[in-house]
């Protein structure tokens, strides 16, 4: 109870030790539901508790032996190509970020991770539910309904009705994208098994902005990562943000929307690229904590993404 102790008030302490909660893995295992009523907190505040808490019991400075490490879980992507230079798939922890042009395939990849959550666990899916939240474009529900129905002929899953396990969100500004973080997805999260939240794209409702309001920008941005890193790490579920790309005159290159404060503030960063001349896409990772740099080739085919020898779609 030491590291609850830490941070709670007194009050707050004695309330838990009356409901039998007098462990710290008892607090952080409760229902947040029932943790509201015991100790009178808010949902966003509890969920700071419990970040603070999961910091502190896992610090990283601790002294651990290399076998102790736990290999991060992981969503497999369905493109085998992919999946080898990630080491699998996506991991469940962090921020994950893709970014590239327009048209490049960002969606298709994240319509094609929304049908592999709901994957059984021995076809390196998740068993759960996504969330798909749309800030620029609106859903590509055809396109999505086609790939659904492939899934359920390709893994053998007919009775499983993909689509009704992907909520839909559609946010025009940053004080709609907040609020759905914050206050929607907490509860939408506690009513249904989700295993990933899908932002696509991130940079969408900073567009139009003042870039001349840099400081109110940036705090924008960590409060929206903040909200992000608490949806990760409280109910477990996968990360994956899209993002655009502005032209950096200065360095004539392009480079991912949002500048280094959000750079700063992500776990991984890869690039889906296309050259003109070919029908090949390619994928990048750029930075990760557990995978080396490196890149390969796919192709996006009416069936989803594929080894680059398959047709393009």
């Amino acid at each position: 109870m030491y590291e609850v102790e830490r941070i709670v008030s007194p009050e707050v302490c004695k309330k838990l030790i009356e409901y039998n909660i007098d462990t710290t893995l008892k607090f952080l295992i409760t229902d947040i539901q029932k943790l509201i009523e015991i100790t009178d907190l808010s949902c966003e505040e509890l969920l700071e508790i419990r970040i603070k808490i999961s910091k502190n019991v896992h610090n990283p400075n601790k002294i651990i032996r290399a076998v102790d490490i736990v290999p991060w879980r992981r969503l497999s992507t369905g493109c085998t190509a992919i999946n080898s230079l990630i080491r699998g798939g996506i991991p469940v922890n962090g921020i994950i970020e893709i970014f590239g042009c327009s048209g490049v395939g960002k969606t298709q990849f994240c319509l094609q991770l929304a049908l592999q959550a709901q994957l059984p666990l021995h076809k390196n899916g998740l068993e759960k539910g996504a969330v798909y939240i749309c800030t620029e474009d609106v859903f590509p529900s055809k396109r999505f309904h086609h790939l659904a129905n492939i899934f359920k002929a390709k893994h053998n899953l007919t009775e499983n009705d993909f689509e009704s396990s992907v909520f839909l969100k559609h946010v025009t500004d940053i004080q709609q994208l907040q609020n759905c973080l914050s206050t929607e997805l907490p509860i939408l999260f506690r009513k249904e098994n989700i295993g990933l939240v899908v932002v696509d794209s991130i940079a969408g409702p900073f567009r139009g902005e003042n870039e001349n309001e840099v400081l109110a920008r940036s705090r924008e941005i960590i409060d929206l990562v903040t909200k992000l890193k608490i949806i990760n790490e409280e109910f477990k579920a996968a990360v994956v943000c899209t993002n655009q790309v502005t032209e950096d005159i200065i360095k004539n290159k392009t480079e991912p929307c949002l500048g280094l404060v959000w750079t700063n503030s992500i776990n991984y960063r890869c690039q889906i690229t296309r050259n003109n001349n070919s029908t090949l896409r390619e994928f990048q990772v750029v930075f990760s904590p557990d995978v080396p740099t490196g890149r390969c080739s796919f192709s996006i085919t009416e069936e989803g993404l594929q080894n680059e020898d398959c047709m393009e779609y």
